[in-house]
């Protein structure tokens, strides 16, 4: 496929659109032709993405090497402007077994791979030299992660790292762009080099917020540093004999780039504002806006009770975990850089918080108390509020995962386990949630809400299901979800005195039900306004996942080749920011105390339907069906009247 498509591109390149070409990414299979086909044919070519091409190559068949692709297409190399390239000093990135070549590859061990730096070098000693004209150089790397270094592997991962930029790049280079975390502490992290000449920097910090959304928990991350340069005899085709030579304290520089590092979002915020304080002369900025990355709420703030750094005794490190790290000053210099020069505007999707044990329902961890947790959410929501850093709730979001299979992803008010009893007695219950979701510490804090389903609710039949109408067992599990969402509401619905939206994307009992709870008195301030988006099959990506209210081009309706629950698509909003009137509940009661309060049946009977402008009576529905549609008549009319008029007087 890959192939075609290259050939069917050389073919339609002609003198008349040759010219338009600035930009190109080769793929890993490309050949030393193919480069030599780019200098001859594309000469305003200026930029070009070779980070699919590794350093070793599992092939019977002899490959080409970096020395000979400089000489052969130096012309080439000698006009771009832009290079991305993967890290040359990562070498668990090249040593991967990413790509298939012959049947039969697996078969091809270590022994029988071959290096693109045999007579030679790396891409940084032999490429960079002969880019005259180069000014971006972009560095790529699949996050490996930080583990236990020896001083070789130090020497490897960051001076080979920092050498590759400083001593071959051109003076004409002045921008570096590293799409991931990693090789950006190697470069600026510790005091290999004062970087001079560099004036911007760009780095992937979507990219290392995107990997890590469907985590349960992002946990700290164990390190340290040895001293040696015992290494793998396989990596010896990947060292370039440097290491004896290299006057640096690899211990100190180790240690410099591990120091802090850790996988939570205050750990990176510490080390930006570290390195950007390091640095006051270079423009760091994001390579993308983070405008709407989707986060769990405990992916802000560290939840994990760490193990203490290697030489760090324990009293020290519980001193920390029991510290709020998002209260220090270099933290909130960092969400304020983040705010102002990233776009920064977060979405948390809350399912994992949806649990009344919660954190217990997560991978086993050793997490901080609950109160410790959600009060350290708590500040970390603040804190984003006070920089005016709009606070997004999502329940349901799915839009880059698959919907998972079964009721866990599909239905949010299953009962929980629990242990009652002590000792001996001790033993396991499933208990009914009580909706307690873990919001009332920050629920007057939220300005937007989004609760959406995956199409195939409640997921017991999914696509497979034959009949058209709901099974009894289905019936039972959505009169579950409807309960549920009726003690969702009367918890939390007087606490959202500054929601600002509230998106719907639910089945349409679920939503007839919602006006009869405490949502509906939520909504009966004047200012609301609703837009109501009519239901068309939705929009399907790849694998069934659902896009609520998209216009994506892989649209694909099954309305009707595949039964399913009816939706109702509402957007409420209002355009004022002043706090809504509400009156809260048990205002005798503290935040836990609300937040743990049992709501009993009575409390949430079905009292009828009240009138509400949101909520009709079939009716009222029907009249104003027949009222749109003679409107729409009316405007038809007219129309036609003013196409006739026209057509009269030309």
């Amino acid at each position: 496929m890959g192939l075609s498509r290259w050939q069917s591109f050389q073919e339609s390149i002609n003198d008349s659109n040759r010219k338009y070409v600035h930009k190109l990414a080769m793929s890993h299979w490309a050949s030393i032709d193919d480069f030599r086909w780019i200098q001859d044919n594309l000469p305003a070519l200026t930029g070009l993405d070779i980070s699919a091409i590794k350093d070793f190559v599992w092939t019977p068949e002899e490959t080409w090497t970096w020395k000979m692709l400089a000489e052969a297409c130096h012309t080439l190399f000698a006009r771009l402007e832009e290079l991305e390239v993967a890290n040359w000093a990562d070498y668990t990135a090249h040593s991967r077994i990413e790509y298939s070549y012959a049947y039969n590859d697996y078969r091809f061990k270590q022994k029988f791979r071959i290096s693109r730096r045999r007579n030679g070098g790396s891409i940084a000693s032999m490429i960079f030299p002969i880019c005259n004209k180069l000014k971006t150089l972009a560095i790529r790397e699949r996050y490996s992660g930080f583990h236990t270094w020896n001083e070789w592997e130090v020497h490897q991962r960051v001076c080979c790292l920092v050498d590759g930029v400083q001593k071959y790049c051109p003076p004409s280079m002045t921008k570096l762009r590293v799409h991931d975390y990693a090789p950006y502490r190697s470069l600026f992290s510790t005091d290999a080099t004062s970087w001079a000449r560099l004036t911007d920097v760009e780095i992937g910090l979507y990219s290392w917020m995107e990997d890590r959304r469907d985590r349960d928990v992002i946990g700290p991350i164990p390190y340290r540093i040895t001293q040696g340069h015992h290494h793998r005899d396989e990596e010896e085709a990947f060292d370039d004999k440097t290491f004896d030579a290299c006057a640096r304290d690899h211990m100190v520089l180790g240690n410099h780039v591990v120091q802090g590092v850790g996988a939570s979002f205050e750990d990176l915020l510490q080390s930006l504002q570290t390195i950007s304080n390091k640095y006051p002369k270079i423009n760091i900025k994001p390579i993308r806006n983070l405008q709407n990355i989707t986060l769990h709420p405990f992916h802000l703030v560290n939840v994990m009770q760490r193990r203490h750094h290697f030489g760090q005794i324990t009293q020290q490190n519980n001193d920390q975990a029991s510290s709020d790290p998002s209260s220090k000053p270099e933290v909130q210099e960092a969400l304020r850089w983040l705010a102002q020069k990233c776009d920064w505007k977060p979405i948390l999707a809350w399912d994992s918080m949806m649990c009344d044990v919660f954190p217990a329902n997560l991978e086993p961890r050793t997490f901080l108390s609950k109160p410790d947790v959600l009060s350290r959410i708590q500040t970390m929501v603040s804190t984003l509020r006070g920089l005016s850093i709009p606070i997004r709730i999502s329940i349901g979001d799915r839009t880059n995962t698959c919907p998972s299979s079964g009721l866990d992803g599909s239905l949010y008010f299953g009962d929980y386990k629990t242990f009652i009893g002590e000792d001996d007695e001790k033993r396991e219950v499933l208990v009914p949630t009580q909706a307690s979701f873990n919001l009332t510490s920050i629920a007057s804090m939220v300005d937007e809400l989004t609760i959406q389903y995956p199409v195939d609710v409640p997921g017991v039949s999914g696509w497979l299901r034959a009949a058209k109408r709901p099974t009894p067992a289905e019936k039972a599990l959505m009169q579950r979800e409807m309960v549920g969402w009726r003690r969702f509401w009367a918890r939390y619905a007087s606490q959202f005195k500054n929601l600002k939206k509230l998106t719907a994307n639910v089945p349409n009992d679920i939503y007839e039900d919602w006006g009869k709870s405490e949502l509906a008195g939520l909504l009966v301030d004047a200012r609301w306004q609703m837009l109501e988006v009519e239901e068309q099959g939705g929009d399907y990506g790849f694998f069934g996942s659902y896009f609520p209210f998209s216009s994506s081009s892989l649209r694909y309706s099954f309305s009707r080749k595949r039964s399913r629950t009816k939706f109702a698509q509402r957007v409420f909003f209002r355009l004022d920011d002043e706090p809504l009137d509400l009156s809260i509940p048990n205002v005798e009661l503290c935040e836990q105390e609300r937040e743990e309060k049992e709501i009993i049946d009575e409390q949430i009977k079905d009292k009828g339907i009240l009138p509400h402008r949101f909520w009709l009576t079939k009716d009222e529905e029907m009249g104003g069906k027949r009222k749109r549609l003679e409107e729409g008549q009316e405007r038809q009319d007219e129309q036609i009247s003013k196409r006739i008029r026209t057509n009269e007087l030309t």
